[in-house]
């Protein structure tokens, strides 16, 4: 029981990053078709602005506000730069995303170097529950993923721009025929997008080191969450990030942690085999 408990948390912590991540990808795709497999890079970058930051002296909280507010910064001129000319094409999309995770390695191999970087975690108090000891940061992560979902949940079912996001999703040109800034809802949705993967960023270096190439295993994760969802569902892709997140924390305690990872994709192919479409498809919330 102990075990299972603290597997729990650790999952819980795991699947907050993973939604974090898989909300830009399922919200750029429901709006523009596109599949940005340059995501996780943003996740990336965001931790390693977050260590810049608290090299500055800049407290943890503030370092995930400046990584949050940098990677919504450069998902916006991504977005205007790379992604807005081939919007007609979204394979053409696909392709050029492939290229900017070259350039965004690159670019975060020259500022930070290639080696593995880690900060000590801001809260470092262990909370004993009987026989279990739980990391006081992994319930940190968790609570304020929730909070940050919660928020963009309500925005997305009550909002005019929730409404107006829904709209494009389901027919682009009559949104447009009807007066919605069809462009700046697309851009604002890359600025969103890039900036809660910045924050999972932040949030993941507290738990976990990284390095500039660390961003193909988030990306395969995001993925993996956004199709196991529904591509275009954000409630979907939640759902979705706990089922992932806590499978492989039970297999990693359980089995092996060397399988975990085997045993979440191995849980996404029985979903999909079961709902092609994911467990939530065909809606922006």
């Amino acid at each position: 029981m102990e075990t299972l408990l603290q597997q729990v948390v650790n999952g819980l912590s795991i699947a907050s990053v993973f939604g974090l991540l898989a909300v830009g990808i399922t919200l750029v795709f429901g709006l523009t078709g596109i599949v940005n497999f340059a995501h996780g890079e943003f996740l990336v970058q965001g931790g390693l602005v977050a260590t810049s930051a608290i090299a500055l002296g800049l407290p943890f909280p503030i370092a995930c506000l400046v990584a949050f507010i940098v990677e919504g910064a450069i998902g916006w001129c991504v977005e205007r730069a790379v992604f807005r000319p081939l919007a007609a094409q979204p394979v053409l999309g696909f392709i050029a995303s492939l290229g900017l995770i070259i350039a965004m390695q690159h670019i975060a191999l020259k500022i930070w170097g290639s080696d593995q970087i880690a900060i000590d975690a801001p809260l470092k108090q262990v909370l004993a529950i009987g026989d279990v000891r739980i990391s006081a940061m992994r319930i940190a992560v968790t609570v304020i993923t929730i909070i940050v979902m919660t928020v963009l949940l309500v925005l997305l079912s009550r909002s005019r721009w929730g409404r107006a996001l829904r709209a494009i999703a389901i027919d682009r040109e009559t949104a447009a025929a009807m007066g919605v800034p069809v462009q700046a809802y697309v851009s604002a949705t890359f600025v969103i997008g890039s900036a809660l993967a910045g924050l999972g960023g932040a949030l993941l270096l507290s738990l976990f080191p990284m390095s500039p190439f660390s961003g193909g295993v988030y990306t395969i994760n995001g993925f993996a969450v956004a199709i196991v969802g529904g591509l275009g569902s954000v409630s979907g892709a939640l759902i979705a990030a706990v089922i992932l997140g806590m499978v492989e924390a039970i297999a990693s305690g359980y089995v092996s942690p060397v399988w975990s990872s085997a045993y979440a994709f191995g849980a996404m192919i029985i979903v999909l085999l079961l709902r092609p479409s994911g467990l939530k498809g065909g809606g922006i919330a």
